[in-house]
């Protein structure tokens, strides 16, 4: 008769770390989990594709990716939380030597597993916007969110796990998360409002470049959640350590929400953010007798604006003034930098790659070229609306400066009605050798600029330009188109 020794069982913390061993290799090859990493790179690289990234850009993007990888990671955990309670495993559990509590505990290598591929994400999208990074102002905190918000994932589906072990449970979960969301985004109305400020990722979409926000208190708002969901994990093995967490995690999440909300700055006067917007702010570059000013971090985009605006500036005569680029964020003071000076504004978005880094381009350089003979300026309040510059000699120029820049492209005059006589003068001109036209301009510039002027009159052009009113028409309705181009 063979005796069987039977071996002691290993001490309990032994048996948790092991168990943790076991359960971080299953993660690992999970498919769920590489679902998710996947989905969470793709989506972050088709958001980002048709646009140069910002910081905050950058930070919204791999924030909703890493929800997305977080989605997964609940599937996964709550999978692996509910494998004891399946038909059949009950028996096989009940010879393990760790119970149920301290099997919980072990799943929660999990929830910083999470945050390793959170944060591996993070760097690998970052890695797919080179050569060009994110331009602007990085905030640490923010960097932080994609790593976490996935460690919540994993946390919430373990313990889902452990009290709804149905398989359809992680779904409904994901479900009703989805709807919560949904509901924070819709009850989303301006920087500062509690859908804003409960939504996992922050949100960009309301402030100013240089408006400081409390990200450090979202941050602990989301590690207050974590907490929250590790303590719910905790209860069977450690119920009074769980529940003092559970209470702390509530407070400190209430104070961090509570602190965000009241730290977001007012942004309902239009005048707010400009303190943060102010000139001294601009990093300023001179090429080719244009001055580029930029918002700090954005310096790099300077050259994709020398390709649209010195194609132009090189076309006007050596004496006339070559309008400034001034870049903007949000708001806008409508006062050039260096007062009686022409001066175009640039956002802080342009395209990326292919069509929609030219649509940029072509964007600017339109712009640009109305900026310099008059016809946009920075003193005209209601400059986005269209005005009537039919018969005026500057439009002919402007369609033939765009002419000579763009010859493949039949590109109009931004925000200006004219009809096909402009158009016909313009072609007239294109037909002449370019240094003739240079020439005739460059002895002209002052008339060109005056919308009243016949300029171009020895060239050929019989435009007549119309009456130019002294003030703006009243207006009967806010869409409603300008009069005349003064």
């Amino acid at each position: 008769m063979t005796l069987i020794a039977e071996r002691p069982a290993p001490p309990a913390r032994v048996a948790t770390t092991a168990l943790a061993r076991a359960e971080a290799r299953r993660l690992w090859h999970d498919p769920l989990v590489w679902i998710g990493i996947v989905l969470a790179i793709a989506l972050c690289l088709v958001w980002s594709w048709t646009r140069m990234q910002t910081w905050e850009t950058f930070h919204e993007n791999t924030g909703m990716g890493s929800m997305v990888l977080a989605a997964a990671l609940l599937l996964a955990t709550h999978m692996a939380a509910s494998r004891d309670q399946r038909a059949g495993a009950e028996e096989s559990t009940r010879t393990m030597p760790a119970g149920p509590g301290r099997r919980s505990i072990a799943l929660l290598v999990a929830v910083p597993a999470a945050a390793a591929i959170g944060a591996l994400v993070y760097v690998v999208d970052l890695v797919l916007l080179l050569p060009s990074g994110p331009a602007g102002a990085f905030d640490p905190w923010t960097a932080l969110v994609p790593a976490v918000v996935p460690a919540i994932g994993a946390a919430v589906g373990i313990a889902v796990g452990r009290a709804l072990p149905h398989p359809a449970a992680g779904a409904l979960t994901i479900v009703g998360f989805v709807g919560i969301l949904f509901a924070l985004l819709m009850a989303n109305q301006s920087q500062g409002d509690w859908g804003n400020v409960l939504f996992p990722v922050p949100l960009f979409g309301w402030g100013d470049y240089g408006v400081d926000y409390a990200f450090e208190w979202h941050l602990l708002y989301l590690l207050g959640l974590l907490a929250l969901a590790v303590a719910a994990v905790c209860r069977e093995a450690v119920p009074k350590a769980s529940a003092v967490i559970a209470v702390v995690a509530v407070v400190v999440s209430g104070f961090a929400v509570r602190r965000e909300e009241a730290a977001a700055p007012d942004l309902s006067d239009a005048g707010a953010s400009q303190p943060f917007t102010t000139p001294d702010m601009l990093v300023c570059q001179t090429h080719e007798r244009v001055r580029y000013c930029a918002l700090p971090g954005y310096e790099h985009w300077i050259e994709e604006w020398r390709q649209a605006v010195e194609p132009v500036s090189r076309l006007l005569p050596a004496d006339a003034e070559r309008p400034a680029i001034r870049q903007i964020s949000r708001s806008d003071d409508h006062r050039p930098l260096t007062p009686g000076h022409p001066e175009l504004v640039v956002g802080d978005t342009w395209g990326r790659l292919g069509r929609w880094a030219e649509d940029s381009r072509t964007r600017l350089m339109r712009d640009y070229v109305a900026t310099s003979v008059g016809i946009l300026r920075r003193d005209d309040l209601m400059s986005w609306r269209s005005c009537d510059a039919g018969g005026q000699h500057r439009t002919v120029v402007a369609l033939w400066l765009l002419g000579q820049v763009a010859p493949a492209e039949p590109l109009t005059v931004p925000r200006v009605r004219y009809g096909s006589a402009e158009a016909d003068a313009a072609a007239s001109l294109l037909a002449k050798p370019q240094d003739e036209v240079s020439a005739h301009l460059a002895g002209r510039w002052s008339e060109v600029l005056d919308p009243s002027a016949t300029a171009l009159a020895g060239l050929g052009v019989t435009l007549t330009p119309p009456p130019i009113p002294a003030e703006e028409p009243e207006e009967t309705s806010f869409e409603a188109d300008r009069g005349v181009c003064r």
